[in-house]
Order: C-alpha cells, then sequence, then structure tokens
C-alpha cells in the first residue's frame, strides 16, 4: 500500500463516513444542501459591490485592491486545475452508495484538490491581508460551514478540502507578496481604464 492509499484509507473513507453519517438528520441534510455551493458566490458579489463603491468615491487604489484579490481566486484556480490534469481521484459517491446518504448532484471531474477550497480561502487570506478583517471574520464562518458540507454531501474527500486550502493559502500570500510587480501594476492600469470607459 503506497501512503496516498494509506491516507485515502486512514483519513478519507472513516471521515467523510462519518461527517456523512450527521446528514441523516433531515435539517442538517437541508443546511448542507445549501451551504455546499452558496458561499461561493460571496465572491462575486463582494467584488462588484465594492467595485461600484470604490467607483463612487473615486478611489482608484480600492479598486486595484479588489483586482488583487481577484488574481489570488484565479491563480488559484489555475493551480488546481493543473493539479487535477496529473492526479485523479473519484468523488466519494462510491464509498457512499448503501452505506451513507448522498445529497449533493455536481459534474462528473476531478475531485482533488477542491476548487471550491483553493478559490474560497484564496479570497479569505486577501480579505485579511487587505485589511478587509471584518468581512474575513464573517465570511471565515460561512467558508467552514461550507467545505464541512461539501464532505459532509459527498462532494469532496477530506483530504481534498485540506489540499485546496494549502493552495489558497499559497495563492492569497504570493499575490499580496507580489503586489508591486510592474505587470501587476500594468494590469491593473489597463482593467481600470476598460472600466472607465463603461463608467465603472
Amino acid at each position: 500500500m503506497d501512503f496516498f492509499s494509506f491516507l485515502h484509507e486512514s483519513i478519507n473513507i472513516p471521515l467523510l463516513t462519518y461527517l456523512n453519517s450527521f446528514t441523516q438528520h433531515e435539517w442538517i441534510a437541508s443546511i448542507v444542501y445549501m451551504m455546499a455551493d452558496l458561499p461561493i458566490f460571496i465572491i462575486p458579489i463582494f467584488l462588484v459591490s465594492y467595485w461600484i463603491y470604490f467607483h463612487s468615491k473615486k478611489n482608484t487604489p480600492g479598486k486595484h485592491i479588489l483586482l488583487f484579490i481577484l488574481y489570488s481566486t484565479i491563480f488559484a484556480i489555475t493551480i488546481s486545475i493543473c493539479i487535477q490534469m496529473f492526479v485523479h481521484l473519484e468523488r466519494p459517491e462510491t464509498s457512499l452508495e448503501g452505506q451513507g446518504k448522498l445529497i449533493l448532484a455536481h459534474i462528473p471531474d476531478a475531485s482533488f484538490p477542491s476548487d471550491h477550497a483553493s478559490v474560497w480561502v484564496a479570497f479569505l487570506v486577501s480579505l485579511f491581508l487587505f485589511w478587509f478583517y471584518k468581512i474575513g471574520l464573517v465570511t471565515l464562518v460561512l467558508f467552514v460551514i461550507m467545505l464541512f458540507s461539501r464532505i459532509a454531501g459527498g462532494v469532496h474527500w477530506p483530504l481534498d478540502i485540506v489540499a485546496g486550502t494549502l493552495i489558497g493559502i499559497l495563492s492569497g500570500f504570493l499575490v499580496y507578496k507580489s503586489q508591486n510587480l510592474t505587470i501587476f501594476k500594468q494590469v491593473n492600469r489597463f482593467v481600470t481604464k476598460i472600466a472607465s470607459y463603461f463608467k465603472l
């Protein structure tokens, strides 16, 4: 048995089965069904809302911060997709058949790492690094609920979430540390100039 198989059998399967067992309670199943995907929509809502706000205040540096937050999520999803090209782990449905409750449907694709985790953690880390502390604390709670829901709902293995979380942390910090690079400044100026043509 290789190391990955050991982790899969000793961590993924037992923890998935345990968390999924809570969905036998209908009220928990309802929360899992709703929270496994819904919080991810906070990201575009946040970015669009604050962009409009910063535009109304003529706050161009604020817009640049929003772009850096967006870049961190793009970087995170890019890393996840690249890993999925080389590492293919089936979704947990087969493990739950006959012994668990599968309550979420999804597009059949690679499970490892979790795109939701990588994008959301990159977003969350960026919120704290760019001083959106209050929003960061609120979204942290939603983030935890969402990721546990994706495991309990049988969409992801626990280690998918762990890997996605690490990717998100890395992406958030790398973009933050790279914000003074000339290429970022040029892209930001280009994006804000294009947006200005649309009065945004």
